[in-house]
């Protein structure tokens, strides 16, 4: 569980730092250690389990670390082909692994007696590994974590103070450190970035440390972008230009759990690897040692199955670069790229022979990696490639690999590119789902009737196989489409797109006629066009005082939102209301930057509480409008007076009394009437921040005020 990790932005900047390296590696592994791994129940047992300070921390003084091998620990991420790890220093309990200055809260002031953190540096130099340290910025011994910088300003100086001069220690007194892993950079009820950075001081921090470090890499979690993306439990790729890794755990939890059973078998870690190599991108593979800090034997052997299987694909991993060839997908398996040479990844084998499309270039040769067979193959005009010889009499193990090496670096224009629901991140809206013909047959003319569910803009895609390269007209409802369409190669499965088509609420049908061959549609979807409406459409109120504070339970969240506070009954702009202790609190609109209206940020953070936004629909008719809402912790929305239900889980909704929930968009349908319709969102805040986001499949015809009254 991370909370600072940053939306998918398209402005990220490029690194500063060498970033030869970490584009070179594609795989590192992440280590977490410390006092929570004597419990054996995750990273976070301090904060879920609401452990005193006073009891938790009487856990150093049985902390000996009698199994730790820091040589040992590196030589096993060798074998595994990684080619740097990341190590953590200190994690939000704030138990540090080395030999600080700043407090006796160590392992070097306790009966390990070792500063784990040179022992791991020193093996990482021993067998060449590029050395990552992870930080984190918070830290639990300091109550002003939860408080916050207003309520105790002392508290918070100090613990910032000592975070600076930690930091200092770490890229002063240990040599070379080639990757600065931040993480914890919390304000409590502040998510807005600006303001956390203000409040760490982190562009004094990086600076710090940059001239400390002039060749460093630094993440993205210091409230900051600086160089490296880091999404977290899921494959979300930035922008092209941008380095990334995706942080994963074997299992649910980053340290040792006793109870994690849900542990990812080799293949599927190696898959999630080959999708980041696709992207530019590394895979940073977490291990948690046992408290006693030796490896458990189910990650050691995940490990060792993954150095396998490196050790003969490697190549289809390490350096590689991030093109439009391979980000389309491909028939026979995911592509990546290296200079001339193109890499397929084979989840089984073909039954006949290997068909891949999109080849402009001339072939030199065609091999499987590990293997001494020889490969034909037939390179057609229209770019398909038929390649013969795999032996497909036994089966794959884990996942094989084709080179094809060019004679110069492939094209980068998008190939043939098959139609599938893409994994869209923590933070984008879902893809709709693809959905299948059972039943179909070549034609010169194919019809598709379906049906959406309110009025809007959709995208129309079809999944077709074409006996040859031809152009096609497409018509709906009767309306012939402008917008080309085109099959660049035959016999191969590609994917033809109408953008941007504004359809009714219905049933509607769609009539696609190749130009000069028989082809068949198998595969189609219709995906809304979803559009943010941004902070200045809405007018801001709050913050109500509610009885959860950090650490609270789901009950007084869920009583909260039950609860029926005054913009839910009273319109008038003006309210003096008892739940904020009869002050007067106003409705406003302020200018605000982003997507997402940041609660925290426009209606202040002095009190934490439920906030409302508002804004008014002017609607030509009456209809219904498909929404998604994405929120940090809990929200509901109000149309008009009346609570709307999502497709969240009822079963969820009974335990906090929110239907919105977490950074994943959740659907709902609103039903608008003539004239203005009044929208309003209510959110309750979590430990750090108070949020959301409100997408909507907007037809074009409808208008929004944040100010008009009914």
């Amino acid at each position: 569980m991370n909370l600072m990790e940053a939306p998918v932005a398209g402005d990220l900047p490029e690194a500063r730092g060498n970033a030869r390296w970490f584009n070179q590696s594609r795989f590192g592994v992440f280590v977490h250690y410390g006092l929570y791994s004597m419990l054996g129940r995750g990273e976070w047992a301090m904060y879920f389990e609401k452990i005193p300070r006073e009891k938790y921390n009487k856990l150093a003084d049985d902390f000996n670390a009698e199994d730790f091998d820091a040589r040992s620990l590196v030589r096993l991420a060798k074998r595994a082909g990684a080619g740097y790890m990341v190590f953590g220093t200190r994690h939000h309990e704030g138990f540090c692994l080395w030999d600080t200055k700043t407090t006796d809260f160590s392992s070097v002031k306790h009966p390990a007696g070792r500063d784990l953190v040179r022992e791991y540096v020193e093996a990482c130099r021993e067998e060449g590994l590029r050395v990552g340290l992870y930080y984190s910025i918070m830290s639990w011994q300091w109550p002003a974590i939860f408080t916050g910088p207003a309520e105790d300003p002392d508290g918070w100086e100090g613990m910032v103070a000592e975070t600076h001069a930690q930091l200092r220690e770490l890229m002063t007194d240990y040599g070379q450190i080639d990757y600065l892993w931040y993480d914890g950079c919390v304000v409590p009820g502040l998510g807005d970035a600006g303001i956390r950075a203000k409040y760490w001081r982190s562009r004094d921090l990086n600076e710090m440390i940059r001239s400390l470090q002039p060749d460093i890499l630094i993440n993205d979690r210091s409230a900051l972008p600086e160089d490296v993306s880091t999404p977290e439990q899921h494959l979300t790729a930035p922008p092209r230009g941008r380095l990334w890794e995706c942080c994963q755990t074997m299992g649910r939890y980053w340290g040792w759990h006793s109870q994690d059973e849900e542990i990812k078998n080799v293949r599927l870690l190696i898959e999630q690897m080959i999708f980041c190599a696709r992207y530019g991108g590394n895979l940073l593979l977490n291990i948690g040692p046992f408290g006693s800090g030796e490896v458990p034997p189910a990650q050691v052997e995940r490990l060792e199955g993954i150095g396998r299987w490196l050790s003969v694909n490697g190549a289809s991993i390490r350096d590689t670069e991030r093109t439009a060839y391979t980000e389309a997908q491909h028939l026979i398996g995911s592509a990546t790229c290296h200079g001339r040479k193109l890499y397929f990844h084979l989840a089984e084998w073909p039954r006949e022979h290997a068909v891949i499309a999109g080849i402009k270039r001339n072939i030199e040769s065609i091999r499987l990696l590990g293997s001494a067979e020889a490969l034909s193959w037939e390179q057609k005009a229209d770019g398909c490639v038929f390649i013969q010889g795999l032996p497909t009499d036994r089966p794959i193990d884990i996942i094989a690999v084709i080179e094809v090496t060019l004679d110069r670096p492939p094209s980068r224009k998008a190939p043939p590119s098959l139609l599938v629901e893409h994994d869209t991140g923590r933070h984008d809206p879902a893809e709709a789902p693809v959905h299948t013909l059972t039943s179909w047959e070549m034609g010169r003319v194919q019809t598709l009737s379906f049906t959406v569910p309110t009025r809007g803009i959709y995208h129309l895609e079809f999944g077709i196989i074409s006996e040859q390269a031809q152009s096609f007209a497409l018509t709906v409802d009767e309306k012939r489409i402008l917008q080309p369409s085109l099959v660049s190669c035959g016999n191969y499965p590609t994917t033809i797109r109408l953008k941007d088509i504004l359809l009714e609420a219905g049933e509607h049908q769609v009539f696609i006629e190749g130009s000069t061959a028989d082809f068949g549609l198998y595969l189609w979807r219709v995906q809304p066009v979803w559009r943010i409406l941004g902070p200045k459409h809405w007018s801001t109120i709050g913050p109500f005082p509610t009885e959860f504070r950090p650490q609270g339970s789901n009950a007084q969240v869920r009583d909260a939102l039950g609860r029926v506070f005054s913009p839910e009954s009273n319109e008038d702009l003006e309210i003096a209301s008892d739940a904020v202790g009869g002050r007067p609190v106003q409705w406003a609109v302020q200018k605000a930057h982003g997507d997402c209206v940041n609660l925290g940020l426009l209606c202040g953070a002095s009190e934490v509480g439920l906030c409302y936004a508002r804004t008014v629909i002017l609607s030509p008719d009456e209809r219904d409008l498909s929404i998604l809402v994405s929120c940090d912790w809990w929200a509901n929305v109000f149309v008009n007076g009346r609570l709307v239900r999502s497709e969240r889980a009822s079963e969820d909704f009974e335990i906090d009394g929110a239907w919105f929930n977490g950074w994943k968009p959740v659907a709902a349908t609103i039903h608008l009437r003539r004239g203005p319709n009044v929208l309003l969102v209510k959110c309750h805040p979590g430990s750090t921040d108070n949020w959301f986001t409100l997408f909507l499949n907007d037809p074009g015809d409808i208008h929004f005020s944040p100010t008009q009254e009914i």
